[in-house]
């Protein structure tokens, strides 16, 4: 009889605990997998990118690609190159998602980065991110 008894209240516990763990299913989860990683039992969590998804910089450089090259006549000049300071941005943030090389940042404003930013547009278009401008 005393086995018995045992038995019983090992279910019961068993039927409680099982309750409360479902009850907060999710945090327990969690811990289950902190530990499993600080012991190298799970796969590390995927990197999580920085920045805006790559679509986002491709739609956002067609843009102000065409906003640059399409000014009005008589658009303020310091107008043009927040245009064009921003548009570096962008080039140079697809780069870095695209694990480019470039040197829109070192260089200072002028020929030698006009000339930097046709390479990286060049190269943006080789890998299929920026359209080829019309000719």
């Amino acid at each position: 009889m005393d086995a018995e008894v045992v038995v019983k209240v090992g279910v019961v516990l068993a039927v409680l605990v099982a309750l409360w763990v479902a009850a907060d299913w999710q945090r327990y989860r969690r811990r289950a997998v902190r530990l499993g990683r600080a012991l190298h039992l799970v796969d590390p969590p995927p990197p999580t990118p920085d920045g805006p998804p790559i679509e986002q910089l491709a739609a956002t450089a067609e843009r102000l690609r065409s906003t640059v090259r399409h000014a009005p006549p008589g658009t303020p000049v310091a107008r043009l190159r927040g245009w064009q300071a921003a548009y570096d941005d962008v080039l140079a943030a697809a780069c870095r998602c695209l694990d480019l090389e470039h040197r829109l940042r070192d260089l200072p404003e002028g020929p030698q980065r006009d000339l930097e930013r046709e390479r990286v547009e060049r190269l943006l278009v080789a890998h299929g991110l920026l359209l080829r401008p019309p000719a």
